[in-house]
């Protein structure tokens, strides 16, 4: 028989988004997204007719869902009775003394792992069918890999490995990839947030949402089959946003109209109106030049944008005689040709506050 399976992990229900720039509405909004992400999945899983449904970590962020968000999750795999739910803990959701997990009333479709210094097998026979793991118990460390190095598996079973773990960290759960590979038919692995084909059969689901800047390309869930030395699988894109970064290079030569455009059309529009976009500004900028107005100007076109300034500004090759008296023109000549990077931090502050005066010749 051949075993239809989905395959998730870090979908952080009840975050609280930390990005310094996101405002309180954004975060709230961004929220909302994650559980429509897992209502996608739930719905999935049910058109789709999948048997088993594979978390590997931090389906939740432990120090802030809320018990009654927590019930609305329980309901939800209610709702796919014919799929059995197999949870891992990870750093955000460890298995511990504080983790609610244990106070929800969960249907009989789902089975949380709450071993946390040994592995635990998960055996069914209707599929033929162990799975194997183990959940964190702290939010920190964990280097329990010997534990995973220790697992005996029959190689008559169709053995499935389910691991929250980062295997280029010395403290979180690092794994050889070498002393696995061959063992199960699948790894569904949890705690990167980034598709990520390791093996053939050892995968990185990544988040079902992108959570920052740093977690860029295409989001979604594993869907895919299952037999015996036999795995077959793809990325389900789910993701309503992205993250992009862009980067430009700016000239003290360009005109306020060209370096707006430069923004302006830095991506495809349909981008533009629905993800979220950081702008990596370098170069030179003319002196000449407000880059506060043109960024004010530009987030008309744009669903989420934010800046990085790394750009330094240059004078122009002007004579200020007759302007001895001009304060913006005599600002500008104690930073002339300054590349130190704090004194051009110092510099756009300044600059953009005289702006705004209204000077008297």
């Amino acid at each position: 028989m051949e075993i239809k399976f989905i395959h998730t992990s870090d979908i952080h229900l009840g975050k609280k988004f930390n990005i310094k720039n996101f405002s309180l509405k954004e975060r709230e909004k961004r929220r909302q997204e994650l559980w429509d992400a897992f209502d996608e999945v739930i719905k999935i899983a049910r058109d789709e007719s999948i048997h088993y449904l594979f978390i590997g970590g931090d389906l939740t962020e432990g120090d802030y869902i809320k018990y009654k968000e927590l019930n609305s999750i329980s309901s939800k795999f209610k709702s796919i009775p014919e799929t059995k739910v197999i949870i891992a803990c990870g750093q955000r959701d460890p298995y511990n003394i504080n983790n609610m997990y244990e106070y929800i009333e969960w249907p009989d479709n789902v089975y949380i792992i709450k071993n946390t210094d040994s592995v635990e097998e998960l055996y069914f026979p209707e599929n033929n069918l162990c799975i194997h793991s183990m959940s964190w118990d702290n939010h920190e460390r964990n280097e329990k890999s010997q534990a995973i190095y220790d697992i005996s598996v029959d190689s008559n079973k169709i053995n499935v490995l389910l691991l929250h773990c980062h295997m280029d960290s010395k403290d979180k759960l690092p794994i050889n990839i070498d002393v696995i590979k061959n063992k199960f038919d699948y790894c569904a692995m949890g705690g990167r947030h980034n598709y990520e084909q390791v093996n053939e059969n050892i995968v990185y689901c990544g988040t079902p949402e992108p959570l920052s800047f740093e977690e860029d390309g295409e989001h979604g869930i594993i869907i895919g089959t299952l037999r015996k030395k036999k795995v077959e699988y793809s990325l389900f894109p789910i993701a309503k946003r992205k993250f992009n970064v862009r980067n430009i290079n700016l000239d003290k030569s360009y005109s306020f109209n060209k370096i707006l455009d430069l923004i302006k059309f830095s991506g495809d529009t349909f981008s533009n109106i629905k993800d979220y976009v950081r702008i990596n500004l370098t170069g030179t900028v003319s002196t000449e030049i407000s880059m506060e107005e043109i960024e004010n100007e530009a987030r008309q076109f744009y669903y989420y944008i934010e800046f990085e300034d790394n750009y330094s500004y240059r004078t122009e090759n002007k004579t200020y005689k007759g302007n001895e008296f001009n304060i913006i023109e005599s600002y500008k000549l104690q930073f002339e040709d300054s590349s130190d990077k704090l004194e051009q931090q110092a510099f756009k502050l300044g600059l953009e506050v005289l702006r705004k005066e209204k000077v008297v010749n």
